[in-house]
């Protein structure tokens, strides 16, 4: 079973949730591998990737072998990539696993703690802090007592920090840039994550892998074409 290790290994900077699955690897005749990720594509996210980010997402959305399924809880992730309901899965890139490749082609992100502007979090003795309820543990360098309040979406985060009903958001860097009302708090990254394209090792897994790695390159040497990454894709509501 690739499921415990894989777990253990893959303790990914997650984004938020919800996803039913409609093919499964059972059907021999189907043409495209389906693709699961935690994060959820909406246009909001995919603005305030950087220009380093944007050709790998953009690849993986361009290629019309691929179904991209977003949003999927963590451990269901695991669970339904273990259990072959789904070929690809986008997470952090492990130590070699059995029977499983990885695109040479990767995505990094740093995740970052965001307040509000002119708040002092060192201040308190005690921190509320948002984060994606699918984000593994992490730590924040505050000497504060510091207790973490899962949410649902990026969105929730965002109200609750402005509103002043939390004091801290943890999202990846870049995120908030244009909200005036939020800036980075002054430590260090809380996490830095470095995602990959992990399939289920098969031959034509490593076919379209080898394309969507020459997909990714042929974008970053054209420095990206601003709005194609806005093209749908397969996006379903979150699970509480």
């Amino acid at each position: 079973m690739i499921c415990p290790l894989f777990s253990r290994i893959l303790a990914c900077a997650c984004f938020v949730a919800g996803f039913v699955p409609t093919v499964s690897l059972a059907d021999p005749d189907k043409s495209r591998l389906e693709i699961g990720i935690t994060i959820r594509l909406a246009e909001e996210w995919k603005a305030s990737l950087t220009t380093t980010q944007r050709p790998f997402f953009q690849a993986m959305i361009e290629q019309p072998e691929f179904h991209l399924n977003d949003g999927i809880p963590y451990n269901r992730l695991i669970e339904m990539f273990d259990n072959k309901e789904l070929d690809c899965v986008v997470l952090r890139v492990p130590a070699p696993l059995e029977g499983v490749i990885t695109a040479n082609e990767h995505v990094t992100f740093d995740l970052i703690l965001y307040i509000r502007r002119g708040d002092n979090p060192e201040v308190r003795d005690s921190l509320l802090i948002g984060h994606l309820a699918n984000l593994p543990p992490v730590s924040v360098p505050y000497d504060s007592r510091i207790e973490f309040y899962g949410m649902r979406s990026l969105e929730q985060g965002e109200k609750l920090l402005l509103e002043g009903r939390i004091d801290g958001l943890i999202a990846h860097d870049g995120r908030y840039k244009d909200e005036q009302g939020l800036i980075a708090a002054p430590i260090p990254p809380i996490v830095h994550v470095r995602l990959g394209l992990l399939c289920h090792d098969t031959d034509y897994a490593r076919f379209l892998l080898g394309q969507f790695d020459q997909r990714v390159q042929t974008i970053r040497s054209a420095g990206g074409r601003e709005g194609a990454i806005s093209e749908p894709v397969e996006s379903h509501s979150p699970v509480l």
